[in-house]
């Protein structure tokens, strides 16, 4: 599995999304940083107080990190597999002397483990970054804990496995229809559901959990429908 991994990474180009992931870290600097100082643009607005303390501001930057990482994502996976998965390529790919599933579990495992080691990079620099600013000039007005990491642990966990998630599912979605605008506008509205699921249960981890695991059960599933589909295909 691991020697297709590798195989699989010589074959891509993924100079193209590295530097994507990058251009995403140095929006989100920005953007965790907006949030931060959103209550100070208009103090008596009530409806500034979901940008509030660390805590919100943390799962806010989240579920904004997610929705980027998830069109990412969902672009890789339309490349790696609708894309692949058709005309020319699809004869070459039927070629190799493996095992179809295995294709394509090794296609979706390259894809998920680099934009989860993505978010996770990028969110090590932001936060560190946010919170030692914070120490040294702080925007919130609360005093930084270690409940800010801990937060930052889990928010990134949580995002991670969510974005994983949507993405297949919207690949699923995008493969059945052969379209890949079809899997993107899936992505982006998966996100957003997720996104105000979040945003309305503020400060409580609860339903992000909740949703986590309907996603994962939804990959799960979409993950076995397309290895039933990948089996069944026949070069024409």
């Amino acid at each position: 599995m691991v020697e297709l991994m590798k195989l699989e990474l010589k074959q891509i180009k993924m100079r193209t999304y590295i530097k994507t992931a990058i251009l995403i870290s140095i929006v989100m600097m920005g953007f965790i940083y907006l949030f931060a100082y959103a209550p100070k643009l208009e103090p008596n607005d009530p409806d500034l107080l979901i940008f509030s303390g660390y805590t919100n501001v943390v799962k806010l930057y989240g579920v904004v990190h997610m929705t980027a990482f998830s069109i990412l994502a969902s672009v890789m996976y339309s490349r790696f597999i609708i894309d692949g998965y058709s005309g020319q390529r699809l004869i070459l790919l039927f070629s190799y002397p493996i095992r179809r599933q295995k294709i394509l579990l090794v296609k979706l495992a390259v894809v998920f483990l680099f934009i989860s080691l993505s978010m996770a990079a990028c969110n090590l620099i932001v936060f560190s970054t946010f919170g030692i600013t914070e120490l040294i000039y702080p925007i919130v007005e609360e005093t930084i804990t270690t409940a800010f990491i801990q937060d930052a642990i889990i928010t990134t966990f949580i995002m991670a496995t969510l974005t994983g998630s949507i993405s297949i599912v919207a690949t699923g979605i995008g493969f059945i229809k052969k379209s890949i605008p079809a899997a993107l506008i899936s992505a982006i509205i998966l996100s957003s559901l997720s996104c105000n699921v979040v945003a309305y249960s503020l400060p409580d981890y609860d339903a992000s959990v909740i949703m986590t695991i309907i996603a994962m059960m939804a990959a799960a599933l979409t993950i076995m429908l397309l290895i039933y589909n990948v089996n069944h295909m026949e070069v024409e």
